[in-house]
């Protein structure tokens, strides 16, 4: 099965790459550059994992979990943090909103999608899966 991705990140040129590596990994991916776009994809495409930049205009990371935990369009949906920010602070105060993962930027290609079959409860599958098992192994 093809999961779908929101992937929330306002630096426009990460965005792009993050999404072009899923995209090419098999990820039915949909982009949003900011908070507020990322709770009205959740509404539109009710994805299996949204990856959610903390620091974003309109609402931040946490703001869109507490924004989704009051409504049902989260139930079922995994929920990562992926930012620069890595205070145990902020990544607890995550953990207490529901999401699956706190996850840093400076993550591998690899490792990033490592980590998301990780949470969606699948092996990596598609061309950026045998690029990331040659990445790792070279």
């Amino acid at each position: 099965m093809e999961a779908t991705i929101v992937l929330a990140e306002d630096e426009p040129q990460l965005r792009g790459l993050y999404v072009e590596w899923l995209r090419r990994s098999g990820f039915r991916v949909h982009e949003a550059a900011d908070g507020g776009e990322a709770l009205a994809q959740v509404r539109a495409v009710r994805p299996d994992l949204l990856i959610l930049d903390l620091w974003m205009p309109v609402l931040n990371g946490l703001e869109v979990v507490e924004h989704l935990a009051r409504s049902s369009e989260a139930v079922g949906l995994r929920i990562v943090i992926l930012s620069h920010q890595d205070d145990a602070e902020t990544r607890l105060e995550g953990f207490s909103l529901g999401i699956a993962d706190y996850w840093t930027k400076d993550l591998s290609l690899a490792e990033l999608l490592a980590r998301i079959a990780m949470v969606l409860g699948s092996p990596p599958s598609g061309p950026g899966a045998s690029e990331a098992e040659a990445e790792v192994d070279g």
